[in-house]
């Protein structure tokens, strides 16, 4: 199997080479870029509606997967009419990995493509290999096909393996330059290879050996050109919580920002969390990489960023972001859609959120304190996770929360033995919005 993968992979790169070595980059100049992560796309295929999937749904982590179709036809639409420079997405592409759910995205993303505006995009860890791969039709769970390295690459030869400028064969890591300024490292960092039925997909991440040596070649050449890297990955490159580290931030982060930070890097694009987030890691001589952790576009409020960088053609520029929400509503009434939950789609979305993601705890809180706290404390935690995810517990609402009369129940929860580490952690933690960031060039 591995000398079958190393030999298709020898050819792609081949073909890579060729394609990238007649292209002709323009010169540095402003690009703009949207950035997105963790659709957890659902293929018509795999799931009919029905009663298994809802269950599926509430039973989840909140993510909005029984509409995340219409959410993602509407966030397409919005990038076409923005033209933007480019289409940046950091992984999860997928629900489970299934080769429906990916050759339906794709099609869509290659109508992006198509429409003017380059798509690239990198695996995470539900993507490859992945053995939870199902469907959920006529009430009954069931396997299907997933997808292998290989087939992800020819599902997605449009969105950006086939106009990488260099291609790592270690794995499906690329760059692309995306003018003679800003030159763009899509990093896949997941061990698919460690997928087994009795372990169907691996949670954190690591960049693979020979892949170092690749990236070191391709950042010094990004500096002799004058150029700044843009790195993007799947899971995080700074801390972003002090409860989600193991799983979440890449093992070797701190080797992959310093080799960043050495050669101008100052912005990384991750996602993997969830939640929209931004940290940076800072280095033992001052270096400072940030990490925008981008929230995911299944999970209300459906947000994705803009980036706008300026660079200099000396190495140097001036970074841009901004998150915004998708206009779910506007998309349904600019194509017809009839569903009444479109009319106010944000408002349904923030409410089914904050039940959903507080679903898996309800039986516990119930038996622990009985309905009428347990009510009261999902609803404190339902409003905790409505704003961290969208990126909006600042210190100040935090402190309202703990303010308002219904915080004493967490109180009385921590005092009867309920594990009150995660609300505790997220409200301690707050600090100011997570939705925008501009950095100076580098000196």
């Amino acid at each position: 199997m591995k000398k079958r993968f190393a030999a298709a992979l020898a050819a792609l790169l081949a073909l890579g080479a060729l394609a990238g070595c007649g292209r002709k980059v323009p010169p540095a100049a402003p690009v703009t870029l949207a950035v997105a992560s963790d659709l957890h796309y659902v293929g018509e295929a795999i799931e009919d509606g029905g009663e298994l999937f809802t269950r599926v749904v509430k039973e989840g982590d909140g993510r909005q997967l029984d509409y995340i179709r219409p959410i993602t036809d509407a966030f397409l639409a919005q990038v076409v009419q923005d033209k933007p420079d480019a289409l940046i997405l950091t992984g999860d592409l997928s629900f489970n990995g299934e080769k429906a759910s990916h050759e339906e995205l794709a099609a869509k993303l290659d109508q992006v493509v198509q429409a003017g505006v380059p798509v690239f995009v990198l695996p995470g860890n539900h993507d490859v290999n992945n053995y939870a791969a199902s469907t959920y039709l006529g009430g009954e769970r069931a396997s299907t096909d997933f997808v292998t390295p290989e087939e992800f690459e020819e599902i997605y030869k449009n969105c950006g393996f086939a106009a990488a400028d260099s291609r790592d064969s270690a794995s499906m890591s690329y760059m692309v330059k995306l003018n003679g300024g800003v030159w763009l490292f899509m990093l896949d960092t997941q061990p698919y290879y460690l997928n087994e039925p009795g372990f169907p997909y691996t949670v954190g991440g690591v960049v693979q050996d020979g892949t170092w040596t690749w990236l070191e070649k391709q950042l010094k050449k990004c500096a002799a050109a004058g150029a700044v890297p843009l790195a993007a990955m799947h899971q995080n490159l700074a801390v972003h919580s002090q409860r989600f580290t193991t799983g979440y931030r890449l093992y070797d982060a701190d080797r992959l920002a310093q080799l960043l930070a050495d050669y101008g890097g100052q912005l990384a694009f991750s996602g993997h969390l969830h939640p929209q987030h931004i940290a940076s890691w800072q280095g033992e001589g001052g270096e400072q990489v940030w990490d925008v952790a981008s929230g995911s576009l299944a999970v209300w409020p459906y947000l994705s960023g803009r980036v706008t960088i300026d660079p200099d053609g000396a190495g140097h520029a001036s970074w841009d972001y901004e998150a915004a929400p998708t206009d779910v509503t506007a998309w349904a009434a600019a194509t017809g859609q009839t569903d009444p939950v479109f009319a106010d789609f944000s408002a349904f979305g923030r409410a089914q959120f904050a039940i959903n993601s507080t679903s898996r705890s309800a039986d516990r809180l119930a038996e622990a304190l009985g309905e009428e706290d347990a009510a009261a404390y999902r609803r404190v935690m339902g409003e905790v996770n409505v704003l961290y995810f969208a990126g909006a517990l600042t210190r100040q609402a935090a402190d309202e929360l703990k303010a308002s009369p219904e915080w004493a129940v967490v109180e009385r929860a921590k005092n009867r033995g309920v594990d009150t580490s995660y609300i505790l952690s997220v409200v301690n933690e707050a600090e100011g919005s997570q939705c925008s960031l501009h950095i100076d060039p580098a000196a």
